[in-house]
């Protein structure tokens, strides 16, 4: 019975040993990167010209020791439960070992002209994406999820999609 204990010991503590020389892995905290996005603040505008922007305010915190690069925002934008854009942005923002960073990110859309309608008043937008953090060669991604209510006087008639 020793011996086998001794065995399991042994092979924990070398399975513990192997995680920590991967780079960006928090051992013990399996929702570590779950938690690592929290949404400041969401603002949507659209105008008569067909134009449109999606800026988000983030607060993003490394859960590793490790330093890491911040290389790329994506994110799924609808309102009234209506798909309205998708993009990605990349960017290399260093982030130390459990370090934090506000990140804002303006996403331009583009409209087709005269898609766009006056409803006025307030609209539900709900926004999902993630966060990219490299570690040398590898990446994670941290997911976000926020829905709110925002006023909206301009809204586009079909799907958008980010400028070029």
């Amino acid at each position: 019975m020793r011996s086998r204990r001794a065995v399991l010991g042994l092979g924990l503590s070398t399975g513990l040993f192997l995680l920590s020389g991967c780079l960006g892995v928090v051992p013990f905290r399996p929702r570590a990167y779950d938690e690592a996005v929290r949404v400041e603040a969401v603002d949507v505008a659209f105008t008569r010209d067909g134009s449109g922007a999606l800026t988000l305010k983030l607060q993003v915190e490394n859960p590793s020791s490790d330093a890491a690069t911040l290389t790329r925002v994506d994110f799924d934008l609808r309102v009234d439960g209506r798909r309205v854009a998708t993009g990605e942005q990349v960017m290399g923002v260093p982030l130390d070992g459990r370090g934090q960073v506000p990140l804002e990110v303006r996403f331009p859309l583009a409209v087709a002209r005269g898609g766009s309608r006056p409803e006025g008043g307030a609209h539900a937008v709900r926004v999902e994406g993630g966060v990219v953090l490299r570690f040398g060669g590898s990446e994670r991604r941290a997911p976000f999820r926020d829905a709110r209510s925002l006023d909206i006087p301009w809204m586009p008639g079909g799907e958008s999609s980010p400028a070029p």
